[in-house]
């Protein structure tokens, strides 16, 4: 069986804030009367069944909607059950993706003592963040992700920072990656593509722009740019860090918070139900015919492809000439 990562949603699409370009919260809807929370036996035969499979690291990420709404109590018995099951000589590599204005002290040391990361969602400086990043009563919420980064730091947590790439903040790349850098603590850092708001090439400009950034600020080497760093394993290895880069589209299962199990996550949909861990085995799900079809036909939902970037023809020849390393 192909290796394959979880992405886990214990609340759904729950969440505390209302981001306005929020590609899963209207998915609420499949689940009108469904657990507020992931049950126990959803959650062990979950990560049971998983985490005895034959392969050398499994990797489980928390999503939502905001998965700190499933509270501490929750993640403690992840920690438990994953010690539990994991098995001898493997690895679970655990992480929690948030907006980080729910973060406590104890969610922090709890990731911290566990070895987990902690992904935080953040635009860039307040006045774009908080353009689309406010709560459901309209109130902005930079200054409460800060506070969260803060305990994560304080907490010795190893925490990257997530910025998606609007309309808003697609003009500025190295204002975006300075301030992630330099205010938000962001050693680690991913960008994605805002598809309704930004063209190709202005998707394409904005990662050049970063990159070219990077290198000036003498950052090889003490910044990790995801971005950067996939495209320079998939040169190097042929390892495709990212669904972009990816021939298949087949490397993760979507776990809704009932069990229920979908190929990704930008398509959870009745159509593309699979099955539910509950009642299906990895095997079988792997081989359901619509996964593979999906796996074999799915148009990447980025705008872009290896062979069309600039930014990824720059990466490929700095690459040949150790220029990176």
């Amino acid at each position: 069986m192909k290796p394959f990562s979880l992405l886990v949603k214990p609340v759904g699409a729950a969440c505390n804030l209302a981001c306005d370009y929020c590609f899963y919260l209207d998915r609420t809807r499949l689940y009108p009367n469904g657990p507020a929370v992931m049950p126990d036996a959803v959650l062990d035969r979950m990560l049971e069944s998983y985490l005895v499979l034959p392969f050398d690291s499994h990797s489980i990420t928390f999503q939502g909607g905001e998965p700190l709404l499933a509270g501490i109590d929750f993640y403690r018995r992840v920690a438990e059950k994953a010690r539990r099951f994991t098995r001898d000589g493997a690895k679970a590599n655990i992480s929690v993706q948030t907006n980080a204005t729910l973060m406590t002290p104890e969610m922090a040391r709890l990731m911290a003592e566990e070895n987990w990361l902690c992904g935080v969602s953040a635009d860039g400086p307040a006045a774009v963040h908080d353009i689309h990043r406010r709560t459901p009563s309209g109130e902005p919420t930079y200054d409460a992700v800060v506070r969260g980064i803060a305990m994560l730091r304080d907490a010795g947590c190893e925490y990257n920072v997530l910025a998606l790439v609007t309309n808003d903040n697609v003009g500025n790349p190295a204002g975006v990656y300075r301030h992630l850098r330099d205010n938000l603590g962001g050693a680690w850092q991913q960008y994605t593509d805002h598809r309704e708001s930004i063209t190709p090439q202005e998707w394409d400009d904005f990662l050049c722009g970063v990159m070219d950034t990077w290198i000036a600020d003498g950052d090889i080497g003490r910044v990790s740019v995801r971005n950067i760093d996939s495209v320079i394993a998939y040169v190097e290895s042929g390892i495709a860090g990212q669904c972009i880069l990816a021939d298949r589209c087949d490397g993760y299962f979507v776990i809704e918070r009932n069990g229920d199990v979908y190929p990704c996550d930008f398509f959870v949909s009745e159509r593309t139900l699979l099955g539910n861990v509950m009642t299906d085995g990895w095997e079988s799900l792997c081989r359901n015919p619509m996964r593979v079809s999906f796996a074999a036909t799915k148009c990447p939902r980025h705008l872009s492809r290896i062979p069309s970037m600039r930014f990824c023809d720059r990466i490929v020849a700095a690459v040949d000439t150790t220029a990176l390393h």
